[in-house]
């Protein structure tokens, strides 16, 4: 006889056990009541989060290039990682939405997302440029500083057109957009 002591655990360890052994494609897929469950605004929201965290970041970087007589390639590494880190996922949040775009026939919003991805694959290009110039002249500041400028940007247009995206979707009030510095907004205005 089974106790109901025993039993609980004895459902979860196959509840667990079962959940466990699901093919990886299984949890991959979205089913059909993934759009009614809200993915799209999900991945919209969460992206702007990225994009903005990215952002910060490249300005705390920017700040501390100001403030510095020679880049610490400890620093460079932290800031590279924690910004390529949220481009990244800024990156995968696009795809979420390129596949409901997709479905749905959106071709202007896939071209959204196509403008959004070539600004984030510039401002890569930028840091990664920064980096470089690191590692070759750590002493050469107003150089790094000149790809962070640009790095800034890059993530200004991103942005802009991110929230242009989201506000065609009546997203717009949800996402809290990186606030520019007058030479990123003259910079972005030359461009």
């Amino acid at each position: 006889m089974v106790t109901r002591r025993a039993f609980l655990p004895a459902v979860c360890c196959f509840v667990l056990l079962s959940v466990a052994a699901m093919p990886e494609a299984v949890w991959a897929q979205r089913d059909a009541g993934a759009k009614a469950r809200g993915d799209f605004t999900f991945y919209a929201r969460s992206g702007g989060s990225h994009i903005n965290a990215a952002h910060a970041h490249a300005s705390h970087y920017h700040q501390y290039l100001s403030q510095s007589q020679t880049a610490s390639p400890r620093i460079v590494r932290m800031s590279g990682s924690a910004i390529n880190h949220h481009i990244d996922l800024t990156q995968q949040h696009l795809e979420g939405m390129r596949d409901h775009f997709t479905e749905t026939g959106d071709k202007k919003s896939l071209a959204a997302v196509d403008t959004i991805e070539q600004h984030l694959a510039d401002a890569k290009h930028h840091h990664a440029t920064a980096e470089s110039k690191a590692r070759v002249s750590p002493e050469d500041i107003e150089s790094m500083r000149e790809s962070v400028d640009q790095l800034r940007v890059s993530l200004d247009k991103a942005i802009t057109a991110y929230g242009d995206l989201l506000s065609k979707h009546g997203l717009a009030e949800e996402t809290v957009p990186a606030k520019k510095s007058k030479k990123v907004r003259r910079r972005a205005a030359d461009e």
